[in-house]
């Protein structure tokens, strides 16, 4: 199983990197189809230069940083039990745990690479998203 989400998660990549639509892999064991969805990738095209106009209107700001997504699934902060993993205005630690990306039934760690201040969570707990996507913004200590 291991392996299994090493590859998916290395088609996935080749899938964003390229520019694929789609990909497939198969051995004897198991079958994998893996379908970017185009009006996501329409809607990403139009997202870039909204941002680039605001670049051009604002000046950057140095003291946030967005924490990505590495992986596409459905992204959950919010515990079985109701209780946020995370939540606006929260210190957050480099190498701490965020959430979840769920991919294929798999729940792929989100993990701080700074450490700061949540000031905006991006999407709803049980969102869809792409590799690359931002998820939370962070004010950095």
């Amino acid at each position: 199983m291991k392996d299994d989400m090493q590859n998916i998660e290395e088609l996935m990549k080749i899938l964003q990197e390229k520019k694929l639509t789609e990909i497939l892999f198969e051995t004897s064991d198991i079958k994998i189809t893996i379908k970017a969805d185009p009006v996501q990738e329409n809607k990403k095209i139009d997202n870039k230069s909204k941002k680039e106009n605001k670049k051009t209107e604002k000046k950057i700001d140095d003291s946030h940083k967005d924490i990505i997504s590495e992986h596409v699934g459905r992204y959950k902060f919010i515990k079985s039990d109701g209780t946020p993993i995370i939540a606006k205005g929260q210190e957050i630690k480099e190498g701490e745990e965020l959430g979840n990306v769920i991919a294929v039934g798999v729940a792929l760690p989100v993990i701080a690479k700074f450490s700061g201040k949540i000031e905006d969570i991006y999407v709803e707990d049980g969102d869809p998203v792409d590799y690359g996507k931002p998820l939370i913004k962070v004010k950095i200590s």
